[in-house]
């Protein structure tokens, strides 16, 4: 069957993934190491339950405000929480010459990055319909909850369906409900197992 969606990551597959950048910048905003910031928002496992959909965009605004000290407005935030972003252009090739296919996104990340993608990163944005992140499926990669609700949301079945991560488990997850998964590990070795696969179902 030829796949009707191709569910790309983000962090590492179409973007190139920074976080540190994101701690730099909130730090620097708010007078902190980038240490400091990483434990307040990484290893207290505050963003985990951000990715989970447990706050929205205003929530996460308000938390920045409260444990960091963080001042700035909205879009400054926006610009800001996209940071740790860099869009592969490799990889955005790969994503234009797959049309007429169906190009959708499946990622770990929270309520801000989301208001955010489309002001910050149109060119990410742009190019998958629909952007579907962890936060708004309540459940996160590799869970098998965060591959069902998607293919729910896209209204396709699992065998119709591919999904391309960097994370093996991820890549697991994915087959374990009946997905077509590719393991990412650069654009160019992408191109060809794309070709491969799409011709392999001709």
């Amino acid at each position: 069957m030829r796949p009707e969606v191709i569910f790309f990551d983000l962090g590492d597959v179409v973007c190139r993934f920074h976080p540190e950048r994101r701690l730099a910048a909130l730090g620097e905003e708010c007078g902190l190491g980038a240490g400091e910031v990483r434990q307040v928002l990484y290893e207290s496992g505050v963003v985990g339950r951000w990715d989970r959909g447990l706050a929205s965009a205003a929530e996460i605004h308000a938390t920045l405000e409260r444990e960091l000290g963080y001042t700035g407005g909205p879009a400054a935030l926006h610009e800001l929480w996209c940071t740790a972003f860099e869009p592969d252009d490799r990889v955005l090739a790969l994503v234009d010459g797959l049309r007429p296919l169906r190009t959708a996104l499946l990622t770990n990340n929270d309520a801000l990055l989301l208001e955010a993608l489309p002001e910050v990163l149109p060119q990410i944005a742009a190019r998958f319909e629909p952007l579907l992140f962890s936060c708004m499926l309540g459940a996160t990669k590799p869970d098998p909850a965060a591959y069902t609700r998607a293919l729910d949301l896209v209204g396709v079945a699992p065998e119709a369906a591919v999904f391309i991560d960097d994370k093996p488990a991820n890549v697991a997850g994915a087959q374990a409900v009946g997905i077509t998964a590719l393991h990412f590990t650069g654009a160019a070795e992408l191109s060809t197992d794309l070709a491969e696969l799409l011709a392999a179902e001709e």
